[in-house]
């Protein structure tokens, strides 16, 4: 993911803008605004934070929906659990959720669905839609939310698409949020050639990167919530700075072996301070009392695994030990031999024997964004204290796990 623009002078209104134009692209985003950034001004309040409501072009959709409603009738809305046909098919819908202004109605539980709904909702994406209702009639195309209907061919890793735009007809009503789900019910029929419908109640999954009450919701698991707090930690000693995003890089978030299951994330971010060189920085996150922070800051030259928040012990499984201990011996490797370079898309794998008490890390990296791959493995063996490195492999040697023999490749 990369993007370029200032983020400048004295206030956070910039990060919020960063992260929302990353979700739905700049140029896209900037044609709906009307009055700048003024919209966004509730935003960083230093008191309570009043949340102003932007005037958009979704906005003005809203008011041609109400013109619809008054002309024209869509139909009820069943109070069963939400199916119909889709794409040819029977559909009903398994799993929902709300991200980014996009409702997502699946057949299946998790988001590697074969067959979806997607609805466009033209609401603010950092805002969850509760209370909206969107009721069209023979939609005109130019303010009405697009639909999308994605499935996958039987042998296919992508899914195929179609967009709706216009001509099709609309009921969609969402409650209030409770316990992170967006209640609502739908009645939506489409003018494909198998007259494709849903109708019935669902409960959406709320996810992304969001603002409650004029401020950032911290508790979200989102890959945009590490970069709000990233930008928010470059700007921290000098609010006053020019800020230019170059590129985010390798955001994630899971669950970790620390006491609690706490949930942990990482994030790499390139930028440039004022019209200075390119500079990287890598954070570390924890989720601590249900809200993100960063727990810890990397150079370019660091590793995240080398680096974890609780380091393994004697005891903790082989994967994790010997890709910490490979990590470990990679970065003051590289930092001796290259004082000047980072390391870049780190990758490890392990593999080990209990029968020969032998293990193997192999690694792969980078000296440059742009540059090759660089290999290498490291051998260890255990011992009675536990796993400890033997030294580094030479390029044409290999571990035969199966007699536990050194040889050559």
């Amino acid at each position: 993911m990369s993007l370029k623009m200032e983020i400048n002078k004295k206030s956070l209104i910039q990060i919020v803008l960063l992260v929302v134009l990353i979700l739905v692209g700049v140029g896209a985003y900037l044609m709906q605004q009307e009055g700048g950034l003024d919209f966004l001004t509730g935003f960083i309040e230093s008191g309570p934070a009043t949340t102003r409501a932007p005037v958009t072009r979704a906005q003005k959709s809203s008011a041609a929906t109400e013109e619809h409603k008054v002309k024209d009738e869509t139909p009820a809305i069943p109070s069963t659990p939400a199916k119909g046909v889709v794409h040819g098919k029977p559909f009903s819908v398994e799993s929902s959720s709300i991200e980014n202004g996009v409702l997502t109605l699946r057949l299946g539980k998790d988001v590697n669905s074969d067959l979806e709904v997607k609805l466009m909702l033209l609401t603010p994406p950092w805002e969850v839609p509760a209370g909206k209702k969107f009721k069209i009639a023979n939609a005109s195309g130019a303010n009405s939310p697009a639909v999308v209907l994605a499935w996958r061919e039987p042998g296919q890793s992508a899914s195929t698409e179609q967009k709706f735009t216009e001509k099709y007809t609309l009921n969609l009503e969402l409650g209030q949020e409770k316990d992170n789900k967006l209640p609502g019910k739908i009645s939506l029929s489409l003018p494909d050639a198998v007259k494709s419908h849903v109708a019935g109640t669902f409960d959406a999954d709320i996810r992304g990167f969001r603002i409650v009450n004029g401020k950032p919701d911290l508790t979200v698991d989102s890959v945009d919530t590490l970069q709000y707090l990233s930008l928010r930690e470059l700007l921290k000693d000098d609010p006053n700075q020019n800020l230019e995003v170059v590129a985010f890089r390798d955001g994630r978030y899971a669950p970790s072996d620390l006491v609690g299951n706490t949930m942990t994330g990482y994030l790499e971010t390139e930028y440039r301070s004022s019209g200075g060189p390119s500079a990287v920085q890598r954070f570390q996150f924890v989720k601590d009392a249900g809200a993100w922070k960063v727990a810890n800051t990397l150079k370019a030259n660091q590793l995240d695994e080398a680096h974890p928040l609780q380091a393994p012990g004697s005891k903790a499984s082989p994967v994790k030990l010997l890709t910490y201990l490979a990590a470990k011996k990679l970065e003051a490797d590289t930092q001796k031999k290259f004082p000047n370079k980072g390391i870049y898309e780190p990758e490890f794998v392990t593999r080990h024997s209990d029968k020969f008490k032998l293990g193997v890390c192999e690694s792969s990296y980078k000296l440059d964004p742009a540059g090759e791959k660089i290999k290498t493995a490291y051998l260890f063996r255990r011992q009675a204290s536990g796993w400890t490195m033997d030294r580094e492999l030479m390029k044409n040697e290999k571990v035969n796990f199966e007699t536990g023999r050194i040889g050559k490749r």
